[in-house]
């Protein structure tokens, strides 16, 4: 194995097309083959190049496996999060005959702030599932190559905690105001482990359910804060009025009033009549 401070970087067309066949060679390989599998060598043999010409560029597979990861991860980045960005003045979603562009500055009402919302989890889950089917096999490897490679770990974690940085973002720009950075992880994990469980593994529901389901869920979380429905509360007196237990649920309760007509004062028997003293409380 070479020095790996003696690889070469590519400065003429003919090296750049080189490296660039070695990496779509080994994502093939990997894809299709699995890591055990796959070899420097075969790598090499799949680009048309000689072994030799393969640690010319890359130190070994595990160097060009985590190249491929942290392409990936930056193109999803781009993909989900590049038109979205809070600082952007106003948002296109690619998915142009779907969705509409939309300014973030100035938030619509409810009804049309609900379908912005929508609109942009739907583009962000439309991302995460098509960057997992877009390669499922080499997606597979990595994801096993992430718990025996502490680089590629290291790679993995910082991609994703920008992605966090950038949800938590977006969520200061909808209206979000509490836990902006642990909303934007709870978001993140529940969109990559849904879409990751149903693209690779045996999925218990269909595309259209996943995204739908995915969709609707996203949006309430997005909106608790904006969206909370008041309890109706009857004023007069004795009325029963609506109430939240510690454990969410709605209860009646009635005034004091009502409860305990003891406390009440007796009617006068007269003009004069003075009021009929109250009978005591036995504690």
């Amino acid at each position: 194995m070479p020095d790996p401070t003696a690889l070469r970087t590519p400065s003429q067309s003919r090296a750049v097309r080189t490296r660039e066949g070695l990496l779509l060679a080994g994502a093939i390989e990997f894809s299709r083959s699995g890591y055990a599998t796959t070899t420097s060598k075969s790598i090499a043999t799949r680009a048309g190049v000689a072994t030799g010409s393969f640690y010319q560029y890359f130190a070994d597979k595990d160097a060009l496996l985590r190249e491929l990861a942290a392409a990936r991860l930056s193109q999803l980045a781009k993909d989900a999060f590049g038109s979205l960005s809070a600082s952007a003045p106003r948002v296109a979603v690619p998915r142009a005959a779907a969705l509409r562009s939309v300014r973030l500055a100035v938030l619509p009402a409810a009804r049309a702030r609900r379908e912005v919302v929508e609109q942009l989890m739907g583009h962000v889950v439309d991302v995460v599932l098509a960057a997992h089917r877009d390669d499922p096999g080499l997606h597979a490897v990595l994801t096993e190559r992430r718990h025996a490679d502490p680089q590629l770990d290291e790679l993995t974690s910082h991609a994703e905690r920008a992605l966090v940085t950038q949800i938590a973002g977006l969520l200061a720009e909808l209206g979000q105001r509490d836990a902006l950075e642990g909303t934007a992880f709870v978001l993140f994990g529940m969109v990559e482990g849904s879409v990751h469980a149903h693209v690779l593994g045996r999925p218990i529901l269909t595309d259209a359910c996943l995204r739908e389901t995915l969709i609707r869920v996203l949006v309430r979380i997005v909106l608790s804060d904006r969206e909370r429905p008041e309890l109706a509360v009857i004023k007069r007196k004795g009325a029963p009025r609506h109430e939240k237990t510690a454990g969410g649920a709605t209860t009646l309760k009635r005034s004091k009033a009502a409860k305990n007509p003891m406390t009440l004062k007796q009617p006068r028997a007269g003009k004069n009549a003075k009021p009929l003293k109250q009978p005591k409380e036995r504690k």
